[in-house]
């Protein structure tokens, strides 16, 4: 059987990818967390990955910890009536968008003073130092 030149593509894409990642320098550790290069069909059909109206009550985020840092990345919706922030605590951290709330126990205590959130092109990044 013939094999598909989509998946050669993607794999290909894939080794460039990290071939480049390891190439960088590396100054600050955390520059890149990871990424994913997902090759072959979908399971499902593309549609079922869109957020329903069900999804709208809850954040979606993510949480990566790493050697010397916690890192929390969420989705922002286009639709928010106040800007969203983050509450940052030694142990936990509150993210507020309109009236929905995620509060994160963190992996580690964190160092609340060198710690900070940005919000840009629709996603809140929230980096913790470590203490």
């Amino acid at each position: 059987m013939p094999s598909n030149t989509d998946d050669e593509i993607y794999r290909d894409l894939a080794r460039l990818l990290e071939h480049m990642l390891r190439s960088l320098p590396s100054p600050e550790p955390g520059q890149v967390v990871g990424f994913t290069v997902m090759t072959g069909a979908l399971p499902v059909d593309p549609e079922a990955w869109s957020y329903s109206d069900d999804d709208s009550i809850e954040i979606d985020y993510e949480c990566v910890e790493g050697h010397d840092d916690v890192f929390v990345t969420a989705r922002v919706p286009a639709d928010l009536r106040t800007a969203p922030y983050v509450d940052i605590q030694p142990r936990q951290i509150r993210i507020v968008m309109d009236d929905r709330v995620a509060e994160i126990d963190l992996p580690a205590p964190i160092d609340i003073k060198h710690s900070f959130y940005q919000v840009r092109h629709g996603v809140m990044d929230v980096a913790c130092r470590k203490r």
